[in-house]
Parts: C-alpha cells; sequence; structure tokens
C-alpha cells in the first residue's frame, strides 16, 4: 500500500512508525476475531483488543495512504494500474487465506457460501478503489485542500444512507459491497473508509500549503494537545463500543459521520504521541523494528493473514485468553521472520541484477 508510493529513499519515520504499531496491532485483532472463544471476545481484554485493532488500525493506514498520494507525482495510469492490481491482489488474498475453508467447502466439509469469503471487501480492495478514484479526483479537485476534506466529511456523512442488507449467493450483490452496504462480507466498502484517505490527503495539502509544521514545535506546545486527549480519554467507552461490534448500521465496518469525527481527533492526537516517541526514541532498535515493519507493511499484511486465515479454519473461535496470546507471540514473530527471509531474498535478486 503506502510502502510503494512516494519517495522510497526519503523516509517518514513517524508514518512508518504508526503503520508498524498498525500491523502488531492488526495481527492481534485478527487471532482475537478468528480464534478467540466467544467468553473471550467479549471479555474486557476482547474489547480492549478490538479497539486496538480498530481506530489504530485501518483509520490510520489510508489516512496514512492518503497523505503519500498527495506528495505523489504520478500521472492517472499509475493511480488506474496500481488500484487494479491492489484490488485483485485484494480478491487473491481473500481465496489464498480461505485456502483451508475452500478446500473443505468444494469436499463437502462444510455447507457454505464460497463467495462469501472470495469476495470480501478488505483492506486491500478498499485501497485499490481508493487508489483509483484519488488518480481521478485530482484531474478535478486539483491541490484544493478545503475539497478533499469537505469530500470526506460528506463520504461519512452519506455512508448511513447507503448502507443496504446484502443477499447471499449473486455476484452483483457481492460486488456492490466494493463499495457501500452493511453485508457480513463487506468490511471496508468504500464508503465509509475513504474518507480516510480524503482526510490524509487534505492534511499533507494543507501543511504543504500553510508551512504549519515548521512553525510548531511539538516539543514545546504539546501541552496545547492536553485538552484534545484528555477528551479522547473520556469519550473512549464510546469508541470501544463501537470497536467491539463490527457489524451492522452503527457499527464499526459501517459507521457514520459522528464516530468518523472521533476517528479523526484520536488520529491526531495519536499521531502527536508518535512524532514525540519518534524524535526521542527514533533510534531505539525496538523503534527502529517497528518502523522496518512498517516499511514493509503490505507484505507482512499478506503473511499474517495467509497465516491467520488458513488456521482459523481448524480453531475458529475455540481458543482461551492464554492460548490467545500464545498464537499472537508464535504468529507476529513467524511474520516478522517471514518477511525478514522475503526481504534478504528479494535484495539479493535486486544485486545479482
Amino acid at each position: 500500500m503506502t510502502d510503494q508510493i512516494g519517495n522510497r529513499n526519503n523516509r517518514d519515520g513517524t508514518a512508518d512508525l504508526l503503520k508498524g504499531f498498525a500491523v502488531l496491532f492488526m495481527i492481534q485483532v485478527h487471532i482475537m476475531e478468528q480464534f478467540a472463544t466467544p467468553d473471550t471476545f467479549n471479555s474486557t481484554i476482547g474489547k480492549i483488543s478490538m479497539f486496538l485493532g480498530g481506530p489504530p488500525c485501518a483509520p490510520v493506514f489510508m489516512a496514512v495512504m492518503g497523505y503519500f498520494l498527495a506528495k505523489s507525482s504520478r500521472p492517472l495510469v499509475y493511480f488506474l494500474k496500481r488500484g487494479a492490481l491492489l484490488f485483485m491482489g485484494g480478491i487473491l488474498l481473500n481465496t489464498a487465506r480461505s485456502a483451508n475453508l475452500l478446500v473443505r467447502i468444494v469436499n463437502g466439509e462444510f455447507n457454505l457460501d464460497p463467495w462469501f469469503f472470495i469476495m470480501g471487501a478488505d483492506i486491500l480492495t478498499l485501497a485499490g478503489l481508493s487508489l483509483i478514484l484519488t488518480g481521478i479526483l485530482r484531474l478535478v479537485l486539483k491541490n484544493k485542500a478545503v475539497f478533499y476534506f469537505l469530500l470526506a466529511v460528506l463520504v461519512a456523512a452519506i455512508s448511513p444512507l447507503l448502507n443496504q442488507p446484502g443477499s447471499s449467493g449473486i455476484i452483483p450483490e457481492y460486488t456492490i459491497t466494493f463499495l457501500w452496504g452493511n453485508a457480513a462480507w463487506s468490511y471496508f466498502p468504500l464508503f465509509p473508509w475513504y474518507s480516510y484517505v480524503l482526510t490524509g490527503y487534505a492534511f499533507r495539502l494543507f501543511i504543504q500549503q500553510t508551512q504549519v509544521v515548521n512553525k510548531v514545535d511539538l516539543q514545546n506546545h504539546f501541552i496545547f494537545f492536553i485538552p484534545l486527549w484528555i477528551g479522547v480519554i473520556i469519550t473512549l467507552p464510546y469508541a470501544a463500543g463501537i470497536a467491539h461490534d463490527l457489524n451492522g448500521t452503527s457499527g464499526y465496518y459501517h459507521h457514520g459521520i459522528i464516530y468518523f469525527g472521533w476517528v479523526i481527533l484520536f488520529i491526531i492526537s495519536y499521531l502527536v504521541v508518535m512524532k514525540l516517541v519518534d524524535i526521542h526514541y527514533g533510534d531505539r532498535m525496538i523503534i527502529q523494528g517497528v518502523k522496518w515493519i512498517g516499511k514493509e507493511v503490505t507484505m507482512l499484511y499478506v503473511i499474517q493473514w495467509l497465516i491467520i486465515g488458513n488456521v482459523a479454519t481448524i480453531l475458529y473461535r475455540t481458543q482461551d485468553l492464554i492460548q490467545i496470546t500464545a498464537w499472537f507471540l508464535l504468529i507476529a514473530l513467524a511474520t516478522i521472520l517471514i518477511g525478514w527471509l522475503y526481504v534478504k531474498i528479494r535484495n539479493a535478486v535486486k544485486r545479482k541484477n
């Protein structure tokens, strides 16, 4: 996703840090969703897990993606081609991560609709559609930051009006939910999630045109963000409740403008914290490790889903808290190790060529 947009040689350490933590939070929340018993899922730990896998993950991914799209000078054809590849990659990932289950469906072990698992609207399909749409919008809205932000608000506001119950077994019904709808297989439809891409895009244009970053010293002015942090903390129960209630017309996957507004305020407060962490501890080994994870976000996203998705067919909702913790450590380590080996091989091949 964002690891292949913009200038690879001039990396934004804070962006990599945000994406790196998001990957780790994402791994644990996928394990909680897929492996945990209902009692564990509905426990206090389960709710904390779902929150950590909520606002700090997908909204941050998409906002950072929008931020880097605004920095890109690539032509429309790149956006169209890259978007199409990401979308098709998302469908292939859906199929691959469900391979164990799909084989069992074909063999008659489960009486389930395979299209439910193949046509899920997830992050990669969302990223692909967002790239295509952003490439087109750039031709119309140019560099008008306020227009992108107003469009983000509009997308979030009208999303609940577009939510329609989906049906099963009909291909058009599956495809429309990549755009909108509260069907069970529509996890990250374009509406409302494109609003975060637009917000990140608008933010980048705003700081570029106003040079506000050069005028604010976070280390000396962080006190001004304290009221925001307090407000976010006070309203955490509201946000955590939505993050735990994934589906439905007011659930996390299909939220409206109020939750969108809360998440934007959360991202701002979270960004300030991560920026300060990067300033003070950016050279520490553990922070460098998290940044590496963020740098390789797309690859690690694919690897963790291939592992979790196929193991989930066997362990679906059977694991208690201790087992969940063990699985997180094992899968996180395996994902990072496989990713590290892949990068080593990739770099070796590049050197030979």
